[in-house]
């Protein structure tokens, strides 16, 4: 069994990786957040690893790299419901019944909402004619909008993107 601690690098931001054979760790979207994972790759080798790093695993990251063979994170696609809302309003009203589901979402570039197919909210949003269809994607834990901390005084923190479009916010004053 291969045994890793850290994340080497990622196959599709470095060039480092070039010339090695690679191999392929698969896992699906909910898997990323473990911090010990013991798996067997698409070439049959037996790997352990335990993400001491402070981000969850990303879409190919290297797990182990001997100089000649390098295993890479594949994450793979999943059903999923693709939601194009048509201005703010949908997109709240979208954003409140997905989070009354506890499921997590997240954000494309083409700002479309990406959430794990659920069949009763995609019958919902049907009924609401809301922009909706059913597509085979890979979901980024690192991209997922979650909850982080509850507490008696239902005080939240929530994480958003890196950074805030401000222009986006319509502040309604009285």
């Amino acid at each position: 069994m291969l045994v890793s601690n850290d994340i080497k690098g990622n196959i599709y931001t470095s060039d480092q990786f070039g010339e090695r054979e690679i191999d392929f760790l698969e896992l699906d979207w909910f898997d990323v957040e473990k911090r010990v994972i013991r798996a067997i790759t698409v070439g049959k080798r037996e790997i352990g690893f335990r993400n001491f790093a402070d981000r969850l695993l990303e879409d190919g990251d290297v797990l182990v790299d001997d100089g000649a063979t390098c295993i890479a994170l594949r994450i793979l696609p999943c059903k999923s419901l693709v939601i194009k809302p048509r201005d703010a309003r949908e997109m709240a009203i979208v954003c409140f019944e997905i989070g009354n589901r506890h499921l997590p979402m997240a954000i494309d570039d083409q700002a479309c909402l990406v959430v794990v197919y659920e069949s009763p909210l995609h019958e919902l949003l049907k009924r609401g004619d809301f922009v909706v269809e059913i597509s085979d994607k890979v979901i980024s834990q690192a991209q997922t909008l979650k909850i982080h901390e509850w507490s008696v005084q239902t005080s939240f923190k929530i994480t958003l993107a890196p950074t805030i479009d401000e222009s986006i916010i319509d502040i309604i004053t009285d």
